[in-house]
């Protein structure tokens, strides 16, 4: 289940992960995995189920996968963020307030 790809420093079983900090790190891993396309082992879909605890101590809000399995196990959203990819210059214009007379207000 668990493999090198995902976990190339450790090497624990999902299930002997007890602390909340370690949770956390697996849940990480596997959406960081998920966000480039390695989709998720069915255990890991079933197991998730149980961890609203881990997905709301510690949001991902960057991640596409993290928003996939809260809206999967019908958990309340959380605010999303951006994807990383903005440009400093487009972050800056929005803190900033200027507005790209290109875009729509619609």
């Amino acid at each position: 289940m668990l493999d090198h790809s995902v976990y190339p420093d450790v090497c624990p079983a999902p299930d002997e992960l007890s602390t909340l900090a370690d949770r956390a790190d697996y849940v990480h891993r596997i959406c960081s995995a998920f966000d480039f396309g390695v989709f998720p082992e069915r255990a890991d879909w079933e197991r998730f189920a149980s961890w609203q605890d881990v997905f709301d101590t510690f949001p991902l809000p960057h991640s596409p996968a993290y928003h996939t399995f809260r809206a999967r196990y019908g958990w309340p959203a959380v605010p999303r963020g951006t994807s990383g990819l903005m440009p400093g210059w487009r972050a800056q214009d929005l803190r900033e307030g200027r507005i790209d007379p290109c875009e729509s207000t619609v």
